[in-house]
């Protein structure tokens, strides 16, 4: 059985600046593509199996989340925060809203 795989997205108007980790938090790639749809569809492919991907809210993730989800095999796994909640998480801090 395969280990998941964890993609995380930083989203700009022209690139997007990725990273995948492991479950146990080692790194297995990182990079910068360009944003548009023929990038992400040379790149998702090449992706290791099994993965989940998140990326944090901003203006220009809704084509991205759009284009993305078609390639998932199960639902849940391309998934949208807010930059508050995903600096929370990332500082260990408790949310009590």
């Amino acid at each position: 059985m395969n280990s998941m795989h964890y993609v995380g997205l930083d989203v700009h108007k022209k690139t997007i600046s990725f990273c995948v980790r492991q479950a146990d938090g080692t790194m297995v790639k990182e990079g910068v593509i360009q944003a548009n749809r023929e990038a992400l569809d040379r790149w998702v492919p090449q992706l290791p199996q099994p993965w989940t991907m998140g990326m944090e809210a901003t203006m220009f993730t809704a084509w991205i989340y759009d284009h993305l989800v078609t390639f998932q095999a199960e639902p849940g796994r391309v998934k949208v925060a807010h930059s508050a909640m995903l600096q929370a998480i990332a500082a260990g801090k408790k949310k009590n809203d």
